[in-house]
Parts: structure tokens; C-alpha cells; sequence
């Protein structure tokens, strides 16, 4: 309401400054004989209108308060009757004219006080004249005078009713309109505020003191497919609920996305945050009961602590969503967005921009990573891996373009090039390795799913008259795999499952990627494994899986020898890492073969 007040005071300034300049300008133009008897000078009431039409303007663009302002509009208004009586003996009639023109100006006025100002001109100007007029210089019958006061009245009465019934009237549509804002501010579903809601928040602090805090619930959407639609629905309440019960003081709640919450609230004192954060975590995971329902949720946390974060809030929540689509992808229960994780966005958004441009024939090149198998004490393969040339700085690591390049067309093209570039590769090794020796090359989900993938690998493969068993195809443990078991059931060649156990693949899913050749077992799983028996239990328990289900079992990213000893005794004999040979080119690769044929190296 005090919005629409100052918007209609701003129109009355620039009437009143159009009006005092007209006035200003018939002053001008007024013949000389007409005024010469004005209690002012013509150029005193030329300059006053002017200067009254500019302050007037002034006032009503100031940001004061309401009230005061209007008060203030009033008083400088005061100048339209007070000026006309200057013209008293000659046209007395001008100052009824005058405040008439004020009165409707105050017809309209949201506040009262312009209107108990106008009634009060009016009124007191019609008496003054009554008083003070030479009623035969102007010619003008004394009881003219008390018919004029008698409309005066009238038309105040009118315009008082007038007044109250438009005040009445704008009232009304104002609570509607701030009933329609209230709800579209805020999530029907729950009775938070939504991310409309979110954004006209005006936080006390400034936000960069303030921590953003979302809450995502991975399963929502699983939740209406086995429960239905009001079970999810209740869930979501309830979690609300025991988030609000166990979350210190906050300055806003907001459902940002289905089963997307965002909290805002200062930083608790003397608390480590990312702990108060995982405790908070197992606590709004212990499972819900509703209508005998036993329901478990699984939540990821991601807490923006506003270090380097941005003045644009829409922005900074849009970060926050990409931060826990990546805990989810991650497995990260708690995640914590900072200075060093805004500057990779930014990374990746600049690489981006270069890989839109980027010319797959010249920008890229392939190195290769040998496989070893401790059992024979030889090579028994090896990975192609993409690199990429670029200027700038951190975005050739793969971890940073190849995720931007699966999410676009750019990742079939490059992938069918990485591939024949690999079947180049093996068809050069012919005769420096056994035929079994394979060549590994990873494929995308997206190229999977794409219908041109496997017409192009059988051209390919007879293009460079290659067995399939010579080329290995590697794919990523992901929920974009389910889509392509149809197509992996089709291949003829030996298929390796990369980075076991970081996805979502489960046993039931494994057995239907049968034939599958081998589970890849990732860095992580292998890094510092003599200090943690928790990595030794699970690279234990992969180990038993692959040979329940007759596959190979090897791992990468192996730097030391006791990595490889601990791995020998769980039962593993294959590896890829630097401690048998490091990323190089084909150049490199092929000497170092060469010398194992001619025994120089063991």
C-alpha cells in the first residue's frame, strides 16, 4: 500500500509542476493592465509558481516518510489559492476556481491529510474573499458570496463521500492483491515459501554473512512410485517439520524444487558447521511413519558458507542446486560450497564455451596406459585415454571436460573419434603383442543410446580388420547404463565395467550385462589401503563378487608397491596405474613394448 501512496504522489508532483508552469506561463502572458494593481509584482508570481511547480516535484520524489510527505505536498500546494488572491480586485472568482482544482486534486489522494488540507482552502479562501472583496469593483453581489459558500460545502460533502468510497474501494483490491501475493509467494504443498517467495525475502544481514543451507531428498520422486502421491506429500511435510525442530534460528524456509528445500540462517557459533550439518543428516533420515508406512528418506546436504559467493541471490541458489546434483552423483552426504568450488565453476563454464569451439581433429590427441598382470609378469593391454589442448588453465584435466562434453552431441563425435583413433592404435600394434592383447576405449552412456553407435564400431572394426575381442569397451557405472543394456547385450566384444562401486549398479544389473569381461575397481578404493581396513573389507568384498560372476577383476590408479602387495593377497592380479607405467604416447608405448620383446626390461 505505502508503494501505491508514493506512485500516486509522484503523479501529483508532476501535475502540480505541469499546473505552476501553465500558471506561470498565463502570468506571462497577461496584459499589464490586468495586473498592475495585484498586491505582487508579475515576475515575483512567475518566479513563485516556477519555484514552487520544482520543489513540489522534488518532494514528491524523495523517499520519506508517507506521511510526512503528503504534509509537506499539502503546505507547497497552499501556493495555488494563496497566489490567486493576489488578484483579489480584478478576479476574485480565480481563487474558487483554485481551490476547486486543489480539491480535485486531493479527490483522489490515498491519504486523508490532502484532503483536510484542500477542505480547509477552500473554505477559508471563500470566507477571506467574502471579506475582502470591493464586490462593486469586481462586480459581484454580496449575496453571490454566500451562494458560492453553499457550493463549496456541497461539493466538499461530495467529494469527502467520493473520497472515502475510492480509499474504501482501493483498500479492498489491495488486501486482494496482497492475498494473491502471499500465495504466490508461497509452496500450496507445504505452506513455506517458494522460490518467488525466497527472492523478496529482505535478509537483516548482508547475505554474504549468511550461510544457505539445501536439503535434498534423493528419493522423492521413488517415494510416489511405491508409496503414491499423498505418502511422498506427507513425507516432505513431516521432514519440514523435523528440520524445523532441529535447526537453529533461521531467517528463511524455502522449497526451491520438488524435493528441494533451502535454508537461510547465520552460521552457528563456536559449531563446525559441515558436523552440525551430518549429524543434522542422520537425523532427518531416521525413517517416517505414515499410515503404517515404515519410510526411509535419503538426504544430501550441501551448505553455501558465502565465501566468494555472488550479490546475485537467483545465482547463488542456482549454485546450489548444481552442488547437490553433484553430492548426489558423488555419494557425498554433506558437501561444502566455497571459494575453490566457485572458482571450478567458473572453470567449467569457460570450458564450456571453449569446447563449443573446439576442433575434435586438431584440439585433441590420445595417450595410453598400460595394463599389467603380476600373475604372468606381462602387459596384457592397454587404455586410451583423451586429452585435450586448450589455453586454458585446469580445463584440459578429463574430470573437467568430459562431463561438459557427455552433456552435449559433442560427446558422440569425439567418442567415435577416440574410438577408431584406438582401433588406429591396436591395428599399429599388431605384431608387437598376442592377439588377446586388448585395447581399451570408454563409451559414453550418450553414445550408447545413440542409434548411429553400432553401425559406426562395425564399419570401424572392419575398416581396420579387427577381431572384437581385440578392442575393449569401457563403461561408466552410472543410471544412464540401464538405458544401454539392450545395446551392450548386442556387442561381440569384451565389455569392462569403470569405476565399480561409485555408482548405481547392482547385482540384479550386473547379471544382465553378462558377457561382461571385467569390473574396473577405482583409485579410491585402492589409495592408503594399508592405513584403512574398511578399504581392505570392500576391495575384499568386489574381489569375491567378480569371481562369483566369472569375471576379471582389475585395478586402477596404482601408485605403490603396497597397494599392489595388499591387492596380490586379497587375490587380484591385474593392474593399471603409474606404478607399472604411466600415460604416454603411442610413440613412447610402442618402444617400451619393443623392449619387453627383447627382454631389456622385466
Amino acid at each position: 500500500m505505502e508503494e501505491i501512496v508514493r506512485k500516486q504522489q509522484w503523479w501529483i508532483g508532476n501535475f502540480a509542476l505541469f499546473m505552476m508552469l501553465v500558471g506561470a506561463l498565463i502570468i506571462y502572458t497577461t496584459m499589464e493592465e490586468t495586473i498592475k494593481n495585484a498586491y505582487l509584482s508579475r515576475s515575483v508570481i512567475i518566479s513563485f509558481l516556477v519555484l514552487m511547480g520544482i520543489f513540489i516535484f522534488y518532494i514528491s520524489r524523495r523517499k520519506m516518510d508517507v506521511v510526512l510527505q503528503t504534509h509537506l505536498l499539502s503546505l507547497m500546494l497552499l501556493v495555488v489559492p494563496i497566489t490567486s488572491i493576489s488578484f483579489l480586485p480584478y478576479a476574485a472568482v480565480t481563487v474558487w476556481a483554485s481551490s476547486f482544482l486543489f480539491l480535485m486534486i486531493a479527490l483522489i489522494s490515498y491519504q486523508r491529510i490532502m484532503m483536510w488540507y484542500a477542505i480547509f482552502i477552500a473554505i477559508a479562501t471563500s470566507f477571506y474573499v467574502m471579506w475582502n472583496a470591493d464586490t462593486v469593483t469586481v462586480e459581484i453581489d454580496p449575496t453571490d458570496h454566500y451562494g458560492r459558500i453553499g457550493m463549496i460545502i456541497i461539493g466538499v460533502s461530495i467529494a469527502l463521500v467520493i473520497n472515502h468510497l475510492h480509499i474504501r474501494n482501493l483498500n479492498r483490491l489491495n488486501d486482494l492483491a496482497i492475498q494473491l501475493h502471499d500465495t504466490g509467494r508461497c509452496d500450496e504443498e507445504t505452506g513455506v515459501l517458494n522460490r518467488q517467495g525466497l527472492n523478496e525475502v529482505d535478509f537483516p544481514r548482508p547475505e554474504k554473512q549468511l550461510i544457505f543451507v539445501g536439503i535434498h531428498l534423493e528419493n522423492y520422486y521413488e517415494l510416489a512410485r511405491y508409496f503414491g502421491e499423498d505418502i511422498q506429500s506427507q513425507v516432505l511435510r513431516a521432514c519440514i517439520e523435523r528440520l524445523k525442530r532441529k535447526l537453529p534460528p533461521y531467517q528463511a524456509f524455502a522449497r526451491i524444487e520438488a524435493g528441494t528445500l533451502l535454508i537461510v540462517m547465520e552460521k552457528p557459533d563456536k559449531v563446525a558447521c559441515k558436523e552440525a550439518m551430518e549429524k543434522l543428516s542422520q537425523e532427518i533420515s531416521i525413517p517416517y511413519e505414515i499410515e503404517g508406512h515404515h519410510v526411509y528418506v535419503n538426504i544430501s546436504i550441501v551448505i553455501d558458507n558465502g565465501e566468494g559467493a555472488t550479490d546475485n541471490r537467483k545465482r547463488r541458489v542456482q549454485q546450489l542446486l548444481t552442488a547437490l546434483q553433484e553430492a548426489a552423483q558423488q555419494n557425498e552426504r554433506v558437501m561444502c560450497i566455497d571459494q575453490a568450488w566457485r572458482k571450478d565453476q567458473e572453470l567449467r563454464v569457460k570450458a564450456a564455451q571453449s569446447l563449443a569451439q573446439a576442433n575434435i581433429e586438431t584440439d585433441f590427441h590420445l595417450v595410453y596406459q598400460l595394463q599389467y598382470d603380476v600373475r604372468s609378469e606381462q602387459f596384457i593391454g592397454l587404455e586410451a585415454l583423451v586429452r585435450w589442448k586448450t589455453s586454458l588453465q585446469g580445463a584440459d584435466r578429463p574430470s573437467v571436460f568430459i562431463p561438459i562434453a557427455e552433456k552435449s552431441d559433442l560427446m558422440i563425435r569425439l567418442g567415435e573419434w577416440i574410438f577408431e583413433e584406438g582401433c588406429k592404435t591396436r591395428k599399429a600394434l599388431i605384431g608387437l603383442v598376442p592377439d588377446e592383447f586388448t585395447l581399451s576405449v570408454n563409451v559414453s552412456p550418450r553414445q550408447l543410446t545413440s542409434e548411429s553407435f553400432m553401425p559406426f564400431i562395425e564399419r570401424t572394426l572392419l575398416k581396420y580388420a579387427l577381431k572384437p575381442q581385440q578392442i575393449k569397451i569401457e563403461i561408466t557405472e552410472s543410471q544412464s547404463l540401464h538405458r544401454a543394456l539392450k545395446r551392450i547385450k548386442t556387442l561381440d566384444f569384451p565389455v569392462s565395467l569403470d569405476d565399480f562401486g561409485t555408482g548405481h549398479a547392482s547385482y540384479h544389473v550386473l547379471e544382465r550385462l553378462l558377457p561382461l569381461r571385467q569390473l574396473k575397481i577405482p583409485k579410491q578404493f585402492i589409495e592408503q589401503i594399508g592405513a584403512s581396513e574398511k578399504r581392505q573389507s570392500i576391495l575384499e568384498s568386489i574381489f569375491q563378487l567378480s569371481q562369483s560372476m566369472h569375471v576379471e577383476c582389475i585395478v586402477e590408479g596404482v601408485e605403490t608397491g603396497e597397494e599392489v602387495r595388499i591387492a596380490k593377497e586379497i587375490g587380484i592380479h591385474l593392474f593399471q596405474g603409474y606404478f607399472f607405467a604411466k600415460p604416454v604416447p603411442l610413440e613412447e608405448i610402442i618402444c617400451l613394448l619393443q623392449k619387453t620383446n627383447e627382454g631389456t626390461i622385466h
